[in-house]
């Protein structure tokens, strides 16, 4: 059902006609997170199973294609990571993971729910599942779901909707990711002593408090 959905959208937008609602998914900045766990190695991002970049539901009297949901997510989560590890990027064909690299394999469904008993209006809901994997083992990983909230109408105001529970879970996962512990933590090299003299303006006033 879902492909023919797709394969619908994409001959509408060929040809020019409007057979469908376009939902745009739109992130917003996340959120400051608590201090977190540095780890010592990158982190690849890699979205699997169906996580494409237009996804299209049958829910009204239209079908609804949310737009640009793999590189939403994608966003979202670099946006979450980077604070806890050297380098967050999302694996391309041709990436090579280095030994002790994290590999975060996310697969992730955005769909329209109808208005229930949290409000009059439509809400966007995503589910799925993450897995962190370190050299071939997997670390952690979860069952996950979000829904945001019952404000808006079915069609394009829905790509707010989605962006909403795809920044929840993106920093739920940045949140889980942080706490964990780094197992091979890299050891500081000591840095050589810095001689300094000539000090002038405000740095003389601070010296002279330390007295």
């Amino acid at each position: 059902m879902r492909l023919a959905l797709l394969l619908a959208a994409a001959l509408g937008a060929a040809t020019g006609c409007a057979m469908h609602h376009r939902a745009v998914v739109r992130t917003a900045p996340v959120p400051a997170l608590p201090p977190a766990v540095l780890h010592s190695s990158r982190l690849w991002i890699t979205l699997e199973g169906y996580t494409p970049e237009i996804s299209c539901t049958q829910r009204g009297a239209r079908p609804l294609c949310f737009e640009r949901l793999h590189g939403a997510i994608a966003s979202s989560l670099e946006r979450s990571l980077w604070p806890s590890f050297p380098s967050v990027a999302v694996k391309e064909h041709g990436d090579n993971l280095a030994p002790g690299d994290y590999l975060l394999i996310v697969d992730l469904d955005v769909d329209a729910l109808p208005p229930g008993p949290d409000g009059p209006g439509w809400s966007a809901g995503a589910r799925g599942q993450w897995r962190l994997v370190r050299d071939g083992m997997p670390i952690a990983g979860e069952s996950v779901a979000s829904r945001s909230r019952a404000d808006f109408a079915y069609g394009r105001a829905l790509g707010a909707g989605a962006g909403e529970v795809i920044d929840a879970l993106a920093v739920h996962i940045g949140r889980v990711l942080g706490e964990l512990p780094e197992t091979r933590p890299e050891r500081p090299v000591p840095l050589p002593a810095v001689a300094t003299r000539g000090r002038f303006g405000a740095l003389t006033k601070q010296s002279l408090a330390k007295r």
